[in-house]
């Protein structure tokens, strides 16, 4: 039997447990609701025309869903030069490029399929897509499930593979992709995503995962931190963790399914990690213990989570290095 001087705690346990459950039913429901980020400050759509983007849409018509996408050609410009700043929470990394294309040691040629991360869009990848289409490859670059101009609702990176996929068939069909040095690049979420593909196929030269997402409710914690330190103080951890699983669960994905590490350990893929030591949403931390013959880890510095979106001078260096291996082998 308890005892009368422990009532208070008692009565004050039972009354917070429906107050932390409303708590983490309103994180999930924010999660679910929460709008992609404006991507005016990262490019313009005068230099998505200027580039000469298409934009096109693809149809399933099973279930009624449309992804958007923007795919382009390789471009023949000899120079490359970008700088974005990225303000993430007070503090600033900019993601720099300045690229002359007699400097490059060989032309390159093939695809490569740029997916976002969460709560961003296609135009977030644009920058990176440049970079590539400046090397030599075609691109391709379309919103993920929920995100930008895409259909259907959010699925974390896990069940978007399972629409990408098909939807990468029909384009080798239309002759949009080659299959010859077929690349994936995916930043946080859609480095997720990414994998799950290369796993799906066996079409795939190599993957490169820029700044990929923790285990989501690890993605969040992380997230709350840096974004609202003071809040994140006050919501128990628990509560934020629970509610990524609850917004998970509604859309019947398990939460260990959005765990990345598995996935690169078991892939036979050429896999290039990029993440930085100062990114504190998808800390590089997290896989310097990765160590496989196919897995070659790249760690930066001074770039925030945000920041990653775009390949700046010093991912070029470790990008050209591991496209010239892959690509031999």
């Amino acid at each position: 039997m308890r005892s009368i001087a422990n009532l208070p705690v008692l009565f004050s346990t039972l009354l917070l447990r429906p107050i932390r459950a409303v708590c983490s039913q309103m994180i999930a429901n924010f999660i679910e609701s929460s709008k992609c980020f404006p991507f005016d400050d990262i490019i313009t759509i005068e230099r998505i025309i200027k580039h000469g983007f298409k934009k096109d849409k693809y149809c399933f018509v099973k279930d009624d869903i449309c992804i958007s996408y923007y795919h382009g050609a390789p471009l023949i410009d000899q120079n490359l030069q970008y700088s974005v700043t990225f303000e993430a929470n007070g503090s600033e990394s900019t993601a720099s490029m300045n690229l002359n294309k007699s400097s490059l040691t060989r032309i390159y040629s093939g695809t490569v399929i740029l997916l976002h991360g969460f709560r961003v869009s296609k135009e977030f990848m644009l920058n990176s897509a440049i970079y590539f289409r400046f090397l030599g490859y075609h691109v391709v670059v379309p919103d993920l499930l929920g995100h930008g101009e895409s259909g259907g609702i959010k699925k974390y990176g896990v069940y978007d593979s399972k629409l990408i996929n098909p939807f990468i068939n029909n384009l080798i069909e239309a002759d949009i992709i080659k299959k010859d040095n077929f690349y994936i690049v995916g930043n946080s979420m859609g480095a997720l995503t990414a994998t799950y593909i290369s796993n799906l196929r066996t079409d795939i030269s190599g993957v490169i995962l820029l700044a990929p997402m923790p285990q989501f409710d690890q993605a969040l914690y992380n997230h709350s931190k840096v974004t609202h330190p003071i809040l994140s103080k006050i919501i128990p951890e628990q509560d934020i963790r629970k509610g990524a699983s609850l917004v998970l669960e509604k859309n019947n994905i398990n939460l260990e399914d959005t765990n990345i590490i598995p996935l690169i350990q078991s892939s036979k893929t050429p896999i290039l990690l990029i993440s930085s030591d100062t990114d504190r949403i998808a800390p590089y931390s997290d896989y310097k213990s990765l160590s496989q013959d196919n897995i070659d880890l790249v760690k930066i510095h001074n770039r925030n989570h945000q920041s990653m979106t775009t390949i700046g001078d010093d991912e070029h260096i470790s990008i050209i290095r591991w496209l010239n291996k892959t690509e031999k082998e």
